[in-house]
């Protein structure tokens, strides 16, 4: 673990800002699409099932698995098996 935020940031290529804005917005607010069905919608407006070890995230017009967010002994782990892409 960094003890200085400057050890955080990813060298001083360009690319990396990319990647900084990749990972630092509001998840809530992103769209997703469904790999299955092609449907559009507001993450934050998706219901979520699970418990204390893992999120399901679901399409909510066909139902595929879109997000899994599982709690592991050695972090959280984030599968995005049936979601094409995230817009943010």
């Amino acid at each position: 673990m960094a003890d200085n935020i400057a050890d955080l940031i990813l060298g001083g290529d360009p690319s990396t800002h990319l990647l900084q804005e990749a990972f630092a917005f509001d998840i809530t607010l992103t769209k997703v699409r469904c790999a299955a069905c092609n449907t559009v919608s507001c993450l934050g407006a998706l219901a979520v099932d699970g418990g204390h070890l893992e999120a399901l995230v679901k399409c909510a017009d066909c139902g595929s698995n879109l997000m899994r967010a599982t709690r592991t002994s050695r972090g959280c782990v984030l599968e995005m098996h049936s979601a094409r892409h995230l817009y943010f």
